[in-house]
């Protein structure tokens, strides 16, 4: 049995009760790996601890630090958003806080007010003990730094840390736009983290936002993007599940959609030999995508998993019927004459190809 299936079947799902532990340290300490390559290293640790068997597999120290980053990012989390609460920002922290226990690579946020309130959000992050972390990233994008209690500034932009927070005017790749945030406003919410009200999108927006993500710009499909989807799709009620199905239509983004949860699928259907209800639902509604399933098993389910080209360029074509992507494309052409942005750009794809995970 592959590491996937037998990680999945070690953690289980929110449609599944059984779990089969791991049989010895060796392979604990194997499917450990695994998880953390596909950024839930923490969720994996979790059941461990939960089944009592963190010291039998001398993981303890392992989950102690998990848990330490993913206390400082919650504390992140809360900190920006009392900031930009007491401001008057108008924002939705997204991608970063999951229906379960898991560690992303930082703190995004996406900033629904004009170009003049952006650069006001910036400067009052720089007046508030966040530097700003220089680097050849999207184009409506900027990095921070959060130094609280003396934190020492990262050295480079891609060493995402518990303290990262990533302030987005549009959701970009470079210029692309593959999510227009005026129609992600009108699905923002507030949750309560330990006191702090936390503005963030509905579970429904939310999924597609991850969904997308993991597709267009990342171009993988992780097992974090994996739980992710079953975590929610688990809570959503049958008018939910509707909601995100026209959310992810009126995104343009329901090829995307399709693919991952067809992934999604069939991941759930050789590790628990079923499909949950709920994704069947979805791909009622938007159909079935076997090149990605297929290829998967010819990969003998190896993960993180790349989409293959086609999927890419199939989303973005769809994307191709909102105004807003396709006046980005020709911004994204014009500002590639800049040698070193096109240099950045092309490293960046070459990379995204060839990368194991994210």
């Amino acid at each position: 049995m592959n590491h996937t299936i037998r990680l999945l079947r070690t953690i289980g799902s929110p449609f599944v009760l059984e779990q089969e532990l791991p049989g010895n340290k060796d392979e604990a300490l194997q499917l450990y790996a695994y998880a953390v390559k596909n950024k839930i290293g923490l969720l994996y640790l979790e059941v461990l601890k939960n089944q009592g068997k963190l010291e039998e597999f001398q993981l303890v120290s392992n989950y102690e630090e998990e848990q330490k980053k993913h206390d400082e990012q919650v504390i992140t989390a809360k900190r920006i958003a009392e900031l930009l609460n007491s401001c008057g920002i108008n924002y939705a922290i997204f991608k970063s806080i999951m229906p379960f226990i898991a560690t992303p690579n930082d703190i995004d946020i996406l900033h629904f007010g004009s170009d003049s309130e952006y650069k006001r959000a910036i400067e009052i992050m720089l007046r508030s003990n966040y530097i700003e972390v220089k680097g050849e990233a999207d184009a409506q994008q900027c990095m921070f730094h959060d130094i609280r209690d003396g934190c020492c500034p990262k050295p480079h932009p891609h060493d995402k840390d518990a303290y990262d927070v990533d302030l987005y005017q549009k959701a970009t790749a470079s210029y692309i736009i593959y999510l227009d945030k005026r129609k992600l406003e009108k699905h923002i919410t507030e949750i309560d983290m330990s006191g702090t009200q936390i503005k963030v999108l509905t579970p429904e927006a939310e999924l597609v936002t991850v969904i997308t993500h993991s597709v267009i710009p990342e171009q993988l499909f992780t097992l974090f993007t994996y739980y992710a989807t079953l975590h929610y799709l688990a809570r959503m009620n049958p008018e939910e599940i509707s909601q995100f199905i026209h959310i992810a239509k009126e995104n343009s983004v329901t090829f995307p959609v399709r693919a991952h949860c067809s992934l999604n699928a069939e991941l759930h259907h050789v590790a628990h030999g079923f499909i949950p209800q709920k994704v069947e639902e979805v791909l009622a509604g938007l159909g079935n995508e076997a090149n990605e399933r297929k290829s998967l098993v010819k990969n003998n389910f190896k993960m993180p998993h790349r989409h293959s080209w086609l999927t890419v360029i199939r989303a973005l074509l769809e994307k191709t019927k909102e105004s807003e992507f396709r006046k980005s494309v020709p911004k994204q052409a014009i500002n590639m004459l800049n040698p070193r942005l096109a240099k950045w750009v092309i490293s960046e794809v070459i990379l995204r190809r060839k990368r194991e995970t994210y």
